[in-house]
Order: structure tokens, then C-alpha cells, then sequence
């Protein structure tokens, strides 16, 4: 996985921003350095990345400028061999896209990842300083997400901790040490109880019968006292529905009664009630409405004839806009006729004349120029002062170098030296000789080499006395030629199969032979329980009888007929035996079967265990046979194929010590000769510019005599580059002032060609720049007198004409309007007005009211046609029940209801005694309550209540009874019961026996999967602990020279081994130094996982503040190193580390998060 572009399009402070990393270098780390000082976006940057891969959490503190539905993040990575384009927006399902918006499984994004999640990325590969110090201890112990991320992740076995714990689980249901539950408990448990059943169901056959009998008696007795509780029940539910009909009956009688006495009336319609009530009230609200509508017509009709139309004015009305905005034009004439022709009259032009020397002017017009004959005067008058200033200044200059030229050249004349051409050569060749050579004999270069040399050394030799009790030379162990790698894996593979083998066949002769001795122990209980009595005993008895039969046929005398007896009788006493203890005898069988078979095993595992054993001693003989080949002389005693490796790998640890101490050694002869060839060359240099000094001076007094002649030599040299210059500046400065006097004459020529153009060449001299422009700020003055007094005459001659045109227009509209001419003719014009007003009001009061008379004439006919529908629906109810008015047709409908409220309430009651005593109809339930007497039966139900109550507590004993009866009959079941629990105890066995086996399996199988995960966090917890070593002892720069592990209280601890040989636990170290640990724990981690996985980014946000600058240099060439096998990419905002980096990795590249601020984009900036 490489991310190529991140894109912060909206997210957090960010909008449209882009970080560009480029494609991956060819050759070279890839190293990214992200800068920005605080608040400049870092860990927004960070956290962007990681919301980018495992998306936007629903509750995300990067929304405080972009809504939570608008955030949006997208990136080009390269992902499964790839390059694709990702965009993640905030979504709770589907937020992540393509570039086309269409919706992309996040496991593509995180196809490179190997099934790590958010928190295990964040603990390995994305660190700051919580991350950093977080689970350190964890890594080398396999705990927590980054331990089993190192240790099961790299080898494929993820999840494989999981299905252990899984798999202990399940064994430890079946049975678990002092538990309470679990299956094999439940089992046993079951077994007890189908143990007490079968003991429960063992009764004799005079039991059974008896139960039988009871039973059925009680069946009997419970049916003749269910019949006699039915009876009595029957005969109380009689009676208590008689007393229930007695006295709703009379009240029955009593509604009948009331109902013949009120008088009929007919039925009116449901809804006349509603309607007679609305009838009521709309006949009064439309009386009352007709009143107020014929007084509303009188009123509007009076209003209107006293209105009277004037048709003249009204056709006058269109006049009216005319008439004002004459009236307007009238008014401001009235206004400004005085004061315009005043300041006409004010206006003169004799006094500009006269300024101008032109009192006698004729035509004042004819003095004003036009304007680019006034453009050009102006021109010239300001660019005069600057041809002026000009001359001066370079006059002022060339006076100012002559008199630095001649003090240069009396300093020339004091100085008298005199510079040649070889002699310059010969100075410039020392300068550079200087500038190459080294500033000092590298003194602290050679004390720095010295002591790497001394440490090389001390490690050389402490890795030669690792190698003991072999001893030799550096040289013996160069030539000494060692088994093969393939050779090497071979025996390690084929020892560890045989150490297993050893193991497996010993463990089945531990398991086995336990076997053996307990089946001939009871192999012998039951020969002693039994006798001789197995095949073997009745073969030899079945040929003695046979002989003896034999033998006595031959001879035919008493004491063959006597043997032949005793073989007999022997012989049917064995029979006789053998059928009494059959059951033992097969037995006897299966146990001699089963010891055969196991003996056999025995063997088996015995012949094995030989070849298992006589592998491991073939192979440690190999060994031994390449271990004194290597060293015949050592005394080795390496016979195991790993001691032999790791012997080898500390020979090659030995080697590798040697390799560094002759580099080192090749440096200090690399500096020594540097510095004697620099000597050399500049004392051929000194020799050549003609200086003198000692032969035997070191190079740092060579370059001092040195440096003072080259500064001698460039005083010198500078003074005649001085004089050179002052020369060259002479001739310059009189170039100038030359041309200064040429444009100051052009300027004078121009000038009077100019005024002979205009009037001003008619004057008795041409006018100097001052006096022309007095003259041009007074002829300004003329040309707006002139111009100004024409405007005033021009707008008085249109305000008389506007005064005569209103004043004819109010004449004319008076004579129409039959209005006296004896006012003003504003108030004239007034009265013209206010009678066209008063006419259109007039017209428009007279057309409102001919509306509203129409309006009320018409709801004055709706009215009328109303009332006439309301009388009719009236006449129709008092028809119906034949009264005078409403009012008695009211009291009618009440009658009519209280009727038919009395009817319903008769039909009701009638139902409700029907259903009560559940009668066919109301004359059956009639009968029944005229023949009844209340008194008699309330004394019979006081008699059976109590009847009832001794009836059901019988019945309820006699049932108990029966029930047991039936239960007991039940439980014992028939023959059958018995064979069914036996079947159920023995499949209980059954499962018992499967349980046991599956238990035994399960616990084996975790225990040999445990020693074996554990061989292999060892094994790679030791290569991993050795690259941590490694990274730890370049970071501290050879503080500490190996990290290592201890058992502790709580499991393993890490140790900090120093240089000096102390050592110091990780809680102990300074906070600098155990981050330092820490971050060499998750390089080691990170080179284990890239061997195994493909590439995946490694962030960091500042986690080197507690660094110093030595020790961040170390940690940057670590990062260096990861950045060749995957992408690193460092945030901070230390200015400082940005120079610390580009002297560790000059490719590395660099990105200015103030330039995304401003430009919204960041391109790769290589960092030198």
C-alpha cells in the first residue's frame, strides 16, 4: 500500500487541499517530511489518512467548518499491485467511493492490509506519543493487538490464539478441575437419576394388581359423585333464575301501565326536532334582516339626488397635468428671472483684459488659445524645472569625480605596487589551494575513528570469547570452511522430527505399558475368581481325557478303566466349571485378546522409540564429525544441530567485528593521507606566489601565512581596480553633462517656436515659463466669463416664454369654467383645480352609491325568497300534528318522544328477563313467575348451597385419589419401562465415553498447539529482539548495546543493556530513551511484517521531541532504511529536523503544509 495524492477536500481547516507524494522513487527511500508550525493542520493530516483507510467515525471533531454530511477526503493509492482512486465521505454505511461517485467496497482500500484493524494500524504504523510508549512491553510478551499483530499476523496464523482459546472453551465444558457444571457433571447427574427411577419401577405383580383395583374403584365412586354434584348444581341455577325474573317482571307491569295512560300522538321524522329549533330562529334573524335593508335603500337613495355631475370639468381633467407642470416652470421663472439677469449684468470681462495688457481688445474671443497650443505651453513649463535640475546634477557629478580621481592617484603614487599578470596566476592558484585543502590536520575526525577503533576492537574480542571454549585467531575463524545453510536445515529438521518421534513413541509406551500391567492384573483377579478355566485349560483337560480313553481301550484293565475316570471326571468338574462361570470365562477371553493386541503395541512403540533414538545419535555423530572438522583442537561440545548454529551465527557476529575494525582502521590511514597530500599541495602553492616560511610548519600555520598574503595581494589588486573604476566613472559623468546642456537648448527652441503660433508672439519679447503661465491662468478666467454670460441670457428668454405660455393657458380655463379673471394667476390657477377636483369626486361618490343601492335591492329579493320557504316547512309541521303555531307543534314532539323512549325501554326490559332466564319468549318466562313461590324457593337454595359445597369437596377427594391411582399405574408401566431407562443409562455411558475421548483429544491438542506457538514467538521474538537491538543501539548512538528480557512478577520485562555493561528495565530509562526504545521495538516490527507482507505506510507525528539532535539524526536514517522496503512519512513542525533529514537522506522529500494553506495545493519538494 502508497498513497500518491491525499486530498483534503473538505476536512477540518481544510478545503481543497492537496498533498501531492509523487510516484515512488526508483532508487532510493521513500521518505516524506510533512512541516507546518502549530495550528498549521499536522494532526488533522494524521488523522485524515486514517479516516481515509478505515473511515469517518460517526462522531468526528474535524466538522467544526464543514457540516458533517459535506466532509470529504480522497486519495490515489496504490493498493494490490494497483493504482486507484479512493474517495471517503462521512456516511455510516457506503462511504466509500471512485472517482465516478459510484460505491466501493472498503476492503479494497484495505486489500494490502492483511486483516489489520483501525486500532492495530494505530498502535503499529500511524504513531505519536500516546501510540509510541503504548504497548511497548506488549510486543515482546505477544499481548494485546500489536503483540499478536507481530507474532501471529507474520506467520499467516491469524486468529489461530482465538480458535485455542475457542477449543479450551469447549473442552473445559465438558469438564473443568473443582467446577460446578459442565456436561460430564450433567451426565452423571442424569445417570443418578434414571438409577432412582428404575429402583422406583421395580414392583411385583400382586402390587400391580391391587393398584389396578383401587383404581378403578376410585373410577367409579368419582362418577357416581359427579352425577349428584350435576343434579344439585341444576336444581340451584333453577331456582336462582326464577327469584332473578320476579322483580323485573313487576317493573315491567309498571312501563306497560305507564304507557296505556299517555296519549298518542303521530311519529314526525327524526330529523323535524333539530329542524324545528333552526326554523325558529332563522324566521326571527330574517324578519329582523328585511327591516334593516328597506331602511339602508331609503338612506342611499336620499344621499344620491342630492349629488350634481359637472361635465365641463370633467372634460377638463385631462388638461390638469399640462396646467401643473406649467404652473411649475411659472413659478421657478417668477423665481429666477431677477437673479439671473443680475449676475449677467455682474459679469465683465474689462478686468481680465485688462491683467491680460489687452484693455483694447475688440474681440476678447480671439485672446483664448485652443487646447493643444495650451497643452503644449503646459508641457513645456514642467518639464523646464527638470531640464534645469538635470544640468546641475551632472554638472555637480563630473566636479565630484574629478576630485576623487586625483586623490586616487596620489594613494597610487604612495602605494608603488605594481601587479603582473603571473604574478596575479600565481596568487588566484594559492587562493584556491586554500579554499581546497582542509582548515586543520582532522584531529577530531582521527579521536573520533580512534575511538570506534577501540570499540570495534572491545567487540571483536568480546565476540571471540563468546565463541569459547574454541580459541584461536581472527584468521582461523576466516578460513574455517562450515556446513551449509541447506546442509545446516536438514539436520535441524531431521533432529526435531526425531526429538518428536522420541517423544511421541514415549509417550505411547507411558500410555501403553500401564495398559499391559492392569490387564494382567485383572487378567489374574479372574483366574483366581474363576480357576484355570480358559481354552488353553480345557484344550489340555479335553487330551487327557482323550489319551486316557485312548489307553484304555488298549489295555481294557482296571487301572486304564480307573485313569480314564479320573480324565473324565476331571474333565466334565472343568465343564461343569466353565458353564457356572461363563460370563467370567468370556471375560477372561476379551482380556487375553486385549493384552495380545496391547503387548503388540508395546512392541511397536518400543521398535520406535530404538529407530527415533538411533536417528538423533546419527545425527549428533554428523555433528560432532563437522564440529571437530571446524576445530580439531577446540574441544567443541556442539553435537545439536542448533548449538552448532548458534555457535555459527556468533562466528559470523566475530567475523563481521573484524570486517568493521579493518574499516575503521582503512579510515584512519584514509585521513592521515589526505592530510599529508593537502600539506603538500599547498606548500607548492606558497612556494609558486613567492611567500617564505617554515618547512616544517603545520597546515594550519601554512594557512595563516597564507591567508595574509592573499589579503596583502587583494588590497592591492582592489586598489587598482579603483583607480580603473574612477576613470571609467569620470568619463561618464562629462557624457552626461553634455547631454544635459543639448536638451536645455532644445528646450529653448521649442519654447519660442510655440509662441509664434498664438498671440503671445505679437508681444514686444517672448514670455518666460512664469510669466506664460500667469498669462494662461488669466485667459482660463476669460474663456469661463465669456461662456458663463452667453448660458444667463439663453436661460432668461425661456422662462418668458414659459410665463406667457401659462398665463394664456389659466385665461382660456377660466373663461371654459365661467371663473372670473379678477385674482392672481396662481390663484387663478388654483380655482381651476380645486373645481375639476370636486367634479370627479362628485362623479365617483355617485357611481358608489348606485352600487351599494344594487347590492341591497338584491339581498333585499334573497330575503324575501327565504321567508317564503321558511313559512312553507312551518305550515307543513303544524299541518301534520294539526295545532295553531310552531309553539304547539313543540310540545307535540316532545309527547312523541317520551313516547318512544317508554316503547324501547318496555322491548329492552322484555329482552333482558328473556336472556336472563334463558326462556324461548317473554309468555314462557310469565308462566314461570305466576307459578312461583319466592319464599319456598329461597328455603330450598338455602338448603342446597351447603349440599353443593360437601358435594364438590368429595368429588375433589375422590379424583386425588383416582389421580394417584393412575400415577402409580403410570410409572411402573408395564415390562417395558425398565428397558427403556437401562437403554437411556447406557447411551448416558455412551456419550459419557464419546465425551471423555473428544475431552482428552481437545486437551492434547491445545497443549501441543500452545508448545508449539510458543516455540515460534520465541524463535521470532529472538531474530525480532535482535533487530531491536540494533535500531536501539544506533539510535542511542552505542549508549546501549543490546535490548533484552527477563521474566517478571507479571510476565517478561525489557531490559536496556548499556555499553558499560549495565542494564536498566524500560520503566527505568528517561522518557527520551525509552521512546527511543520503543520506536526501535516497532522498526524491528516493522522489517518483520514487510517480510512477510506487502508494503504498508509508516506515520509518525512529532514523535521526536524528546530526541536530541544526535539522536534524531539516528532515528531518521532508521526511517531512512524502512522508507527502501515502504512509504514513511514524518509530521512536524521542528524546522530544525527538516536540516537533520537532509543530511541523513538528501532524496527525501518535503511538504510545506503553509503552502497548502495559501495555494490549496503541495507538490514534491525534494529536500535539498
Amino acid at each position: 500500500m502508497r498513497i500518491n495524492r491525499l486530498d483534503l477536500t473538505r476536512y477540518g481547516k481544510f478545503t481543497d487541499g492537496v498533498i501531492n507524494f509523487g510516484p515512488r522513487p526508483a532508487d532510493g527511500p521513500d521518505l516524506h517530511i510533512i512541516y507546518g508550525p502549530n495550528e498549521a493542520g499536522k494532526s488533522t493530516t494524521f488523522d485524515a489518512i486514517l479516516d481515509l483507510i478505515f473511515g469517518i467515525p460517526s462522531s468526528s471533531k474535524y466538522g467544526f467548518l464543514h457540516p458533517y454530511p459535506t466532509m470529504r477526503i480522497g486519495a490515489n493509492m496504490h493498493v494490490g499491485g494497483l493504482d486507484h482512486e479512493f474517495v471517503r465521505i462521512k456516511r455510516p454505511q457506503n462511504s466509500l467511493l471512485d472517482d465516478e461517485e459510484r460505491t466501493l467496497p472498503d476492503a479494497l482500500v484495505r486489500a494490502d492490509l492483511g486483516g489489520i484493524d483501525r486500532d492495530a494500524f494505530t498502535t503499529m504504523f500511524s504513531l505519536d506519543d500516546e501510540t509510541l510508549e503504548k504497548g511497548g512491553e506488549g510486543i515482546l510478551a505477544s499481548k494485546g493487538d500489536l503483540g499478536q499483530l507481530l507474532f501471529s499476523a507474520s506467520a499467516g496464523l491469524s486468529g489461530l490464539g482465538r480458535q485455542l482459546v475457542a477449543i479450551r472453551g469447549e473442552a473445559d465444558s465438558f469438564y473443568r478441575y473443582r467446577a460446578r457444571s459442565g456436561v460430564l457433571g450433567d451426565l452423571k447427574a442424569k445417570l443418578q437419576e434414571l438409577k432412582q427411577q428404575r429402583e422406583a419401577l421395580d414392583l411385583q405383580a400382586s402390587d400391580h394388581h391391587k393398584l389396578v383395583e383401587e383404581r378403578d374403584r376410585m373410577g367409579r365412586l368419582y362418577e357416581e359423585a359427579v352425577g349428584d354434584r350435576a343434579a344439585t348444581h341444576k336444581r340451584i341455577n333453577e331456582i336462582r333464575r326464577i327469584l332473578q325474573v320476579l322483580l323485573p317482571m313487576n317493573r315491567l307491569a309498571g312501563l306497560k301501565e305507564s304507557l296505556r295512560l299517555m296519549e298518542v300522538v303521530p311519529e314526525p321524522p327524526e330529523s323535524w326536532r333539530e329542524e324545528l329549533s333552526t326554523l325558529r330562529t332563522k324566521e326571527i334573524e330574517h324578519r329582523v334582516k328585511l327591516q334593516a335593508v328597506l331602511r339602508s335603500i331609503g338612506s342611499i337613495e336620499e344621499e344620491a339626488t342630492e349629488i350634481k355631475p359637472d361635465p365641463v370639468a370633467l372634460r377638463l381633467a385631462s388638461s390638469m397635468d399640462e396646467l401643473a407642470e406649467l404652473k411649475a416652470r411659472f413659478l421657478t421663472a417668477e423665481k429666477d428671472i431677477p437673479k439671473l439677469s443680475a449676475r449677467a449684468a455682474d459679469l465683465s470681462v474689462e478686468s481680465i483684459l485688462l491683467q491680460l495688457g489687452r484693455s483694447g481688445e475688440a474681440s476678447p474671443t480671439r485672446l483664448v488659445l485652443d487646447a493643444a497650443t495650451v497643452g503644449t505651453l503646459r508641457e513645456l513649463i514642467g518639464s523646464r524645472s527638470g531640464v534645469d535640475a538635470q544640468r546641475a546634477a551632472a554638472a555637480h557629478e563630473v566636479a565630484k569625480a574629478e576630485r576623487a580621481l586625483s586623490a586616487g592617484c596620489d594613494e597610487a603614487l604612495e602605494a608603488n605596487s605594481p601587479l603582473s599578470s603571473q604574478r596575479v596566476r600565481a596568487f588566484e592558484l594559492l587562493a584556491a589551494t586554500v579554499k581546497a585543502v582542509p582548515r586543520s590536520d582532522e584531529e577530531i575526525p582521527l579521536r573520533s575513528l580512534a575511538r570506534r577503533r577501540d570499540a570495534a576492537s572491545l567487540t571483536l574480542s568480546g565476540a571471540l570469547a563468546r565463541l569459547l571454549p574454541w580459541r584461536g585467531t581472527v584468521v582461523d575463524l576466516s578460513l574455517m570452511a562450515g556446513p551449509s545453510p541447506i546442509r545446516l536445515e536438514d539436520w535441524k529438521n531431521a533432529f526435531r522430527q526425531s526429538e518428536e518421534k522420541v517423544r511421541t513413541s514415549r509417550a505411547d509406551l507411558d500410555r501403553i505399558e500401564p495398559e499391559v500391567r492392569r490387564l494382567e492384573s485383572e487378567i489374574a483377579a479372574v483366574r483366581e475368581q474363576a480357576g484355570e478355566i480358559d481354552e488353553a485349560s480345557i484344550s489340555a483337560s479335553r487330551g487327557l481325557r482323550e489319551s486316557a480313553w485312548t489307553t484304555h481301550r488298549q489295555t481294557m484293565d482296571a487301572a486304564s478303566a480307573d485313569a480314564f475316570e479320573a480324565a473324565m471326571r476331571a474333565d466334565d468338574h472343568l465343564g461343569s466349571k466353565r458353564l457356572l462361570h461363563a460370563a467370567e470365562i468370556s471375560k477372561l477371553n476379551q482380556l487375553l485378546l486385549r493384552r495380545a493386541s496391547t503387548a503388540s503395541d508395546v512392541q511397536s512403540a518400543e521398535e520406535h522409540h530404538r529407530r527415533a533414538l538411533g536417528e538423533l545419535d546419527r545425527i549428533r555423530s554428523e555433528v560432532a564429525d563437522v564440529v571437530r572438522e571446524l576445530a580439531p583442537g577446540a574441544r567443541l561440545d556442539r553435537s545439536h544441530p542448533a548449538e552448532l548454529e548458534d555457535w555459527l551465527s556468533k562466528r559470523d557476529e566475530a567475523l563481521k567485528a573484524k570486517e568493521g575494525l579493518a574499516s575503521i582502521e582503512q579510515e584512519i590511514a584514509d585521513v592521515r593521507d589526505r592530510v599529508d597530500r593537502s600539506r603538500l599541495v599547498l606548500m607548492n602553492a606558497m612556494t609558486t606566489a613567492g611567500l617564505s616560511f617554515h618547512r616544517d610548519a603545520d597546515i594550519a600555520a601554512l594557512l595563516s601565512v597564507a591567508d595574509e598574503a592573499l589579503d596583502a595581494h587583494g588590497a592591492a589588486l582592489g586598489r587598482v581596480q579603483e583607480m580603473e573604476r574612477l576613470r571609467k566613472e569620470r568619463l561618464e559623468r562629462q557624457r552626461a553633462l553634455d547631454d544635459a546642456e543639448r536638451d536645455v537648448a532644445a528646450w529653448n527652441s521649442q519654447w519660442a517656436a510655440v509662441c509664434e503660433t498664438c498671440w503671445l508672439g505679437e508681444l514686444a519679447s517672448v514670455p518666460g515659463p512664469s510669466a506664460a503661465n500667469e498669462i494662461l491662468a488669466a485667459l482660463e478666467k476669460l474663456a469661463s466669463a465669456i461662456e458663463t454670460k452667453e448660458g444667463l441670457t439663453d436661460r432668461v428668454q425661456k422662462m418668458e416664454k414659459d410665463r406667457a405660455a401659462f398665463e394664456a393657458m389659466v385665461l382660456e380655463l377660466c373663461q371654459k369654467l365661467g371663473i372670473a379673471p379678477d385674482r392672481s394667476l396662481s390663484e387663478l390657477a388654483q380655482a381651476v383645480v380645486d373645481k375639476v377636483t370636486d367634479a370627479g369626486l362628485n362623479k365617483q361618490r355617485r357611481e358608489k352609491l348606485d352600487g351599494e343601492l344594487d347590492g341591497k335591492r338584491k339581498e333585499h329579493h334573497d330575503l324575501k325568497l327565504a321567508q317564503e320557504l321558511l313559512d312553507a316547512q312551518a305550515q307543513q309541521m303544524i299541518a301534520f300534528f294539526g295545532v295553531v303555531d310552531l309553539k304547539d307543534v313543540n310540545a307535540r314532539m316532545d309527547l312523541a318522544a317520551r313516547r318512544r323512549e317508554l316503547v324501547n325501554s318496555i322491548c329492552e326490559l322484555e329482552n333482558e328477563i328473556v336472556q336472563s332466564v334463558g326462556a324461548r319468549d317473554l309468555s314462557e318466562v310469565e308462566v314461570m313467575a305466576v307459578s312461583a313461590d319466592r319464599t319456598e324457593l329461597e328455603a330450598e337454595l338455602a338448603g342446597l348451597t351447603p349440599l353443593l359445597q360437601d358435594q364438590d369437596k368429595r368429588c375433589s377427594e375422590i379424583f386425588h385419589a383416582r389421580s394417584k391411582s393412575q400415577d402409580s399405574l403410570d410409572a411402573v408401566g408395564g415390562d417395558s419401562k425398565v428397558a427403556e431407562i437401562e437403554e437411556r443409562r447406557r447411551t448416558t455411558l455412551l456419550e459419557i465415553e464419546d465425551g471423555a475421548k473428544r475431552y482428552m483429544e481437545l486437551r492434547a491438542g491445545v497443549v501441543a498447539a500452545d508448545h508449539g506457538l510458543k516455540l515460534y514467538r520465541d524463535r521470532h521474538r529472538s531474530g525480532m529482539m535482535s533487530r531491536a537491538s540494533a535500531a536501539f543501539r544506533t539510535i542511542s548512538r552505542g549508549a546501549y548495546r543490546e535490548v533484552a528480557a527477563q521474566p517478571g512478577k507479571d510476565g517478561e520485562i525489557l531490559i536496556a543493556v548499556s555499553t558499560s555493561g549495565g542494564s536498566k528495565a524500560a520503566h527505568e530509562l528517561s522518557k527520551g530513551a525509552r521512546f527511543q526504545l520503543y520506536l526501535a521495538l516497532r522498526v524491528a516490527g516493522y522489517h518483520e511484517l514487510v517480510g512477510n507482507h506487502a508494503p504498508i505506510p509508516f506515520i509518525a507525528d512529532d514523535i521526536m521531541e524528546t530526541f536530541d539532535d544526535f539522536r534524531a539524526e539516528e532515528a531518521f536514517r532508521l526511517f531512512s532504511e524502512m522508507a527502501r522496503h515502504g512509504q514513511v512519512i514524518y509530521l512536524t513542525h521542528h524546522r530544525h529536523l527538516i536540516d537533520i533529514a537532509r543530511n541523513v537522506a538528501p532524496s527525501a522529500r518535503l511538504h510545506d503544509l503553509e503552502a497548502l494553506t495559501s495555494t490549496g495545493r503541495i507538490d514534491v519538494v525534494a529536500a535539498e
